[in-house]
C-alpha cells in the first residue's frame, strides 16, 4: 500500500517537473485592466501578471529603439 502511494506521489513530482515555464496549475483567468475596450487577461496561475506586461512592453520598446538606431545609422 505505501509503496503504491510513494509511487503515485513521485508520478506527480515527475509531471510538476515537465511542467514549463507556461504551464499553470488551472486555466482559470483574471484580469488585470481594461483599457480602450481591451482587457488584458492573465492566468491566475501567474504570480505578478502587471511585472510581466510591463517587461514585455519594455523589453520589446528597447528591442525596438536598438534596430531603430542600427539601421538609421
Amino acid at each position: 500500500m505505501e509503496d503504491q502511494q510513494s509511487k503515485n506521489e513521485s508520478e506527480i513530482v515527475e509531471e510538476e517537473k515537465e511542467k514549463g515555464i507556461l504551464s499553470y496549475d488551472n486555466d482559470e483567468q483574471q484580469s488585470l485592466f481594461n483599457i480602450f475596450g481591451f482587457e488584458m487577461t492573465a492566468p491566475k496561475g501567474l504570480k505578478n501578471p502587471r511585472i510581466v506586461y510591463i517587461s514585455f512592453i519594455v523589453v520589446n520598446l528597447i528591442i525596438l529603439l536598438v534596430l531603430k538606431n542600427l539601421l538609421s545609422n
